[in-house]
């Protein structure tokens, strides 16, 4: 044999051996669907980047079948465990046939909870599901399959931020949800919320989302008594006044939400004192009336009171400040106690959700006093500015009657 043949052969048969694998690799699931037309090319493009595709699961691990079959019916046969598409309980079942087991998920995410499954058949949803509504959510509806991504990639169905779309996908749906006698405005609501403009808008991070009030695979509606225990997460010092005042029991026995009887559920805008007092359009006028009977009326009334001093006073303070500080005084100390009164302020609204007026009252007289000071502070530089302009002015008068006087006896020693 002619020696440089053997080059050749030996390159020839590595070829046939790679287009051998080549060929081989494009039998079976993913060969067979990336030569599909979308959606069924779908599961094949987006595998490498899921989850368990980079983890090394394939199509078989969920769907069965037998990948190396060449006949589409053989690959497909259910006595070789094809299941094709799961739906309903079996995509819950599915799941937790890995998600359940401690055991099994300390070979990839010892940190990953297997509590999952229980808790969904706690939820609204499980319930629904169990009781044999077809349209509830299940794994596969907040978990984009074949293209599941870890909750901190932003590129997730689930990761903070996407959050309120993935829900949105039903509960923003009208001819869906609407079955159901449920409000398919409630994610447009979100959006414009407080916490949706600061999440969707400003990208804060800390801001909540569905999932933060309702759960995640346990979600369901806070319950009459629970409902300010779950806002309580966040706004702490609030929870904590709200569950010592007498009108805790109050709502609970009337059946009122917490927190949501004043500020809404979904579309939760910033508080302000406009939201309390008798006046049209205020929350408590909602229950009270300005009456000498009503208790309660009488302590909306005192706090509209109370706020609104304070704020007036921040108000002249701030101004104050502003004159001052144009005039080029030093008004670094007054800024600081600008702050602290703010402070004040910010105490005094929080102390709204213990409904008594004494207690406001006296939370906002403190940073009255404090503004009433800087006012007089401002006054007292102001009137410092003006003496010196007075004295100012005299020394310039001195000054130019002095050297009048001169100029006219130089003259006459000329």
């Amino acid at each position: 044999m002619n020696r440089f043949m053997v080059p050749v052969l030996v390159a020839a048969c590595l070829l046939g051996t790679v287009r051998g694998q080549e060929e081989e690799e494009e039998i079976g699931c993913v060969g067979c669907h990336l030569e599909q037309d979308a959606p069924y090319s779908m599961p094949a493009e987006t595998v490498p980047l899921d989850v368990h595709g980079q983890a090394g699961f394939t199509c078989v691990d969920c769907h069965g079948g037998d990948p190396n079959a060449w006949d589409y019916d053989e690959a497909k046969e259910p006595a070789k465990g094809f299941i094709g598409i799961p739906t309903g309980r079996r995509v819950v079942e599915l799941c937790g046939r890995c998600h359940s087991s401690p055991e099994f998920m300390r070979q990839y995410n010892p940190n990953l909870p297997t509590d999952q499954v229980a808790k969904y058949w706690t939820s609204g949803h499980g319930q629904s599901l169990r009781a044999g509504n077809p349209d509830v959510a299940q794994c596969a509806s907040c978990h984009n399959p074949h293209s599941i991504k870890r909750v901190a990639d932003p590129g997730s169905s689930v990761y903070h931020g996407n959050v309120a779309q993935t829900c949105g996908q039903c509960h923003a749906n009208e001819e869906l949800i609407s079955q159901y006698g449920l409000s398919s405005d409630i994610v447009e609501q979100y959006q414009s919320s407080v916490h949706g403009v600061a999440l969707h808008v400003r990208g804060d991070v800390a801001a909540p989302t569905c999932n933060d009030c309702h759960g995640n695979h346990g979600a369901a509606p806070p319950q009459v008594g629970s409902i300010q225990e779950v806002c309580g997460t966040c706004h702490v010092n609030n929870q904590m006044l709200f569950s010592r005042s007498k009108m805790r029991t109050v709502f609970i026995t009337e059946g009122y939400h917490g927190c949501e009887t004043c500020h809404t559920a979904h579309d939760i805008q910033k508080p302000s004192e406009e939201m309390v007092g008798l006046q049209e359009g205020t929350v408590c006028s909602q229950c009270h009336e300005d009456s000498p009977n009503d208790a309660g009326g009488l302590h909306a009334r005192y706090i509209r009171s109370a706020l609104e001093a304070l704020k007036d006073s921040l108000r002249r303070a701030e101004e104050g400040i502003a004159v001052a500080e144009n005039r080029g005084l030093d008004v670094e100390d007054l800024l600081l106690d600008m702050q602290t009164a703010r402070t004040v302020l910010i105490r005094s609204r929080t102390m709204v959700h213990t409904f008594d007026a004494t207690r406001v009252t006296e939370e906002s007289r403190a940073g009255v006093s404090l503004a009433s000071k800087i006012i007089r502070e401002v006054e007292r530089l102001m009137q410092e500015l003006r003496n010196r302009k007075i004295w100012l002015g005299i020394a310039t008068l001195f000054m130019v009657f002095t050297a009048t006087v001169l100029h006219f006896y130089v003259k006459t020693l000329d």
